[in-house]
């Protein structure tokens, strides 16, 4: 009987049995989809339109919804103004972010080198909203403020310059 015993001990040590990996692998599935470009375009040039400076200066603000009003000794002229408007275009359905000026942008006069701000800058959709491409497109409306000083620092002509804003997939 011992020897059975002993038999089947040294068996179990001899014998190889099934061996277990403590790895395990698998072929798994990646997908990746390549959607349109996010695109932008200039609409509507921003345009804080005509106006007199008046003794104290002040400013003129645009809504992004086309509203101007004017502040300080500054008087509205007739003429044409309007916010700045940007077609986004992209994938449809998809959301974008707008990324506004965050310093202010001057405006040269054409003859004297004299210079006005442009800050306070407003959008709609909101900045720091996502916005849906409804139909791959979407409108932005871009508004801000214009400083304006008295005319010995502003003298009469044309202030020109220009901004960067940001359109970017979420």
């Amino acid at each position: 009987m011992y020897r059975y015993f002993f038999i089947a001990f040294i068996s179990f040590f001899l014998i190889p049995g099934v061996a277990r990996s403590q790895e395990s692998s698998i072929t798994a599935e990646v997908f990746a989809e390549v959607i349109e470009a996010l695109a932008a375009n200039e609409d509507q040039a921003l345009n804080f339109g005509r106006f007199t400076t008046g003794n104290n200066g002040g400013s003129i603000v645009i809504s992004p919804g086309g509203i101007r009003s004017a502040q300080g000794s500054v008087i509205a002229a007739g003429g044409g103004y309007s916010p700045g408007k940007f077609l986004v275009e992209g994938e449809p359905g998809a959301t974008f972010s707008i990324q506004l000026p965050r310093t202010a942008t001057t405006l040269v006069h054409s003859e004297s080198g004299k210079t006005m701000d442009v800050e306070g800058w407003v959008s709609d959709p909101p900045s720091g909203d996502a916005a849906t491409l409804s139909d791959g497109e979407r409108l932005v409306s871009i508004g801000a403020t214009l400083n304006i000083g008295p005319v010995d620092e502003n003298p009469v002509g044309i202030y020109s310059g220009s901004f960067i804003v940001t359109f970017a997939y979420n």
